[in-house]
């Protein structure tokens, strides 16, 4: 078979087909070359300038001189949600994007005419629509500030203002979902959930239930205690400039001063994976709250602030920071929190200061031994709170409550709360509340240990919630003398048997009653009409009772009946609602209503106590905190960047308040002045 000659077109081809090859091996090679030339360029490292904060001598090293803790700014949530068992003051027309939100969340919550809700339920056979339109419900826009730091499980007040109800008087909030900023309606920039709502509302207690032309709102009110944390905020320690030694440094200090214990879930710090020194990323450890601080969020994370990085030499710490407090009275509030952090070591140190003359380093370092325990602050506190005036009085005695200073702690303050100044006597109780709960915490850990031990299969309680039974109770006759009881599961009642009767009411987390004096009662012989002649009390001088008629304005129900002139007995009475398992006569009133009552017996002169109310600063915290908001992004993770609500912080090197701006915060009382009989003759 011959072969075809190739035609001047195959040759053309194949030319061209060779010159295509040639080309691309000239690529291959010239490619070839090129990353070879960039393989042996050595690559230039990236400059970075060290960052370095303008702090005072005696304040490098801390941890806050060298880093940002990120999370350490209150919090505003907020958040739509329902009111139920109103008196036919809500329903009203609410804004259409408004109510087109809480209808996808009532949908998301299984809320529908359809759905299998109880006989009894209010919300059988009803649309979300119809909800809203039910006038013993009303829409409401609730808001709270969190403390920064807050751990999950955490408590706050919540604020609640009705957008379709002219009152919000004997409601109850449903459970509502808080979100970090302001809450945004359907269709609008939804930031995280990290916190839930709900509980009774408490209204404006000085005014007349049931009356909307009295000038004071009632569309406005609070949960107290009603808000939970149910996913913290992650708490992130941001190193200025990134080292990893430096980071193993900060995570094992942090440990060694706050070491796990069980029920922790893991120690405090923990140093995060990623970061590249040359590029400046990462630097990055995450912190959390340990348990025995968790009702103190905000006094660890300044003791992590002020913790020095470098354990080795403690003590010479401890000896400047003392040596600078006597030079520098105006760094005294940082220098205190300072000497708490280098831990118990430091106490050689601070008892030098104790009885120094200036007031100012006296006092933190008061401060720092009271924190730590330390018995010997406990006489130089008792003094001050003996003898001392103002401010400085009234946080003598809240120290020397943390003191295990045995029975003369106790004994001092019993003291203290028959003084006749106000606020001493509200500090004093505060303190021997405190130190009632702990011995009560103490009683029930000893028992769950004596029943450990006679029956190892028995399953201990959580420590939580230990601590939490004896917050809500415990009995009189001991050292402290203060009891507490729970009255018809509305509010606590705390009763302090020592000084001048006295009613005294807070307005701030747990509701609480808490009543002076050994026998207080009601007037002898009283005539009293309030609340528009639905509470009148007639008594008699020698009786020792008195006649109570009550009308209740929610069903026009009429109570008539006798009860004992005793003051706590009365407020028993108020509250109870009687049932068949527990017949006994009672007003059914809310907490706010008792405190209402109590506060219009007192103004009728038909109360042989005076009457003191907390200051609210519910509002003026979350205002506080709006003020000062802006959005910014917070990275969660690596992979989990969201836009959260931070705060300002103040431009200063460490951010660390001052002496006043410590422990627990201390009561502002409102004295309730009787109005006189004869004013209007």
């Amino acid at each position: 078979m011959k072969t075809p000659k190739p035609t001047h077109r195959t040759m053309r081809s194949l030319i061209a087909d060779i010159a295509r090859l040639a080309a691309c091996a000239a690529c291959v090679a010239l490619g070839a070359a090129w990353l070879a030339a960039c393989e042996s360029t050595p690559k230039r490292p990236r400059m970075v300038t060290p960052s370095v904060r303008d702090v005072p001598a005696v304040l490098r090293g801390t941890l806050g001189s060298e880093a940002e803790i990120i999370g350490t700014r209150p919090i505003v949530v907020s958040g739509y949600g329902l009111v139920v068992g109103l008196s036919g003051t809500g329903g009203g027309i609410v804004n259409e994007r408004i109510a087109a939100t809480m209808e996808r969340e009532m949908a998301l919550k299984g809320i529908s005419k359809a759905a299998d809700h109880p006989a009894h339920s209010r919300l059988r056979g009803k649309t979300p629509r119809q909800l809203l339109r039910d006038p013993d419900v009303a829409v409401v826009l609730v808001q709270a500030a969190i403390a920064p730091g807050s751990p999950e499980g955490s408590t706050f007040d919540v604020y609640v203002r009705a957008l379709n109800a002219t009152s919000l008087e004997g409601g109850t909030l449903w459970t509502t979902d808080m979100t970090i900023g302001d809450v945004a309606p359907l269709g609008g920039f939804k930031t995280r959930n990290i916190a839930l709502a709900r509980g009774p509302i408490f209204l404006n207690p000085f005014a007349e239930p049931g009356k909307e032309d009295s000038g004071i709102s009632r569309t406005i009110g609070r949960v107290l205690d009603g808000g939970v944390v149910t996913q913290p905020l992650q708490l992130i320690i941001q190193m200025d400039n990134v080292s990893f030694d430096r980071a193993r440094a900060i995570t094992a200090a942090i440990n060694s001063r706050f070491p796990e214990e069980p029920g922790d879930g893991g120690p405090a710090a923990r140093g995060k994976s990623g970061g590249n020194v040359s590029t400046g990323e990462g630097g990055r450890i995450s912190l959390a709250v340990p348990g025995a601080w968790r009702d103190r969020p905000v006094e660890f994370l300044n003791l992590v602030r002020c913790l020095q990085i470098d354990q080795s030499y403690p003590e010479e710490f401890a000896r400047r920071y003392v040596e600078a407090l006597k030079r520098e009275p105006s760094m005294a509030g940082d220098l205190s929190w300072c000497l708490e952090a280098v831990g118990p070591k430091s106490l050689n140190f601070v008892r030098d200061l104790y009885d120094y003359p200036e007031i100012v380093p006296r006092m933190a370092s008061l401060r720092a031994g009271a924190r730590l325990n330390d018995a010997r602050a406990a006489e130089p506190l008792r003094d001050l709170a003996r003898s001392a005036t103002g401010a400085v009085r009234t946080e003598s005695i809240t120290l020397l409550a943390m003191i295990d200073g045995g029975p003369t702690v106790d004994l001092a303050l019993r003291e203290l709360v028959t003084e006749s100044e106000l606020t001493v006597r509200a500090s004093a109780y505060e303190a021997l509340a405190a130190r009632a709960v702990a011995t009560q915490r103490n009683r029930h850990l000893l028992r769950q240990r004596q029943a450990l031990a006679s029956d190892p299969r028995a399953i201990p309680q959580p420590v939580s919630h230990i601590e939490e039974l004896a917050r809500l109770s415990f009995p009189g006759g001991t050292i402290q003398g203060v009891s507490r009881e729970i009255v018809a599961g509305k509010f606590i009642m705390d009763i302090v048997p020592f000084g001048e009767p006295m009613v005294y009411i807070t307005q701030q987390g747990r509701p609480r009653v808490v009543v002076f004096g050994a026998s207080p009662v009601l007037g002898d012989n009283i005539l009293v009409s309030t609340w528009s002649d639905r509470l009148m009390l007639d008594g008699e001088a020698t009786a020792g009772r008195v006649r109570v008629y009550y009308r209740d304005y929610r069903n026009e129900r009429v109570t008539i009946t006798s009860v004992k002139t005793d003051l706590v007995e009365f407020i028993r009475f108020m509250a109870h609602d009687p049932t068949p398992s527990d017949p006994h006569p009672g007003l059914s009133m809310s907490y706010s209503e008792v405190v209402g009552a109590l506060y219009a017996i007192h103004q009728a002169g038909g109360m042989q106590a005076a009457f003191t109310t907390e200051r609210d600063k519910l509002l003026a915290q979350i205002l506080e905190a709006q003020a000062g908001s802006q959005l910014a992004e917070r990275p969660e993770g690596e992979a989990d960047r969201e836009r959260l609500e931070v705060f300002k912080k103040p431009d200063v090197p460490m951010s660390l308040p001052g002496p006043g701006e410590r422990g627990p915060r201390k009561p502002q009382l409102i004295p309730a002045v009787p109005k006189d009989p004869n004013a209007s003759r």
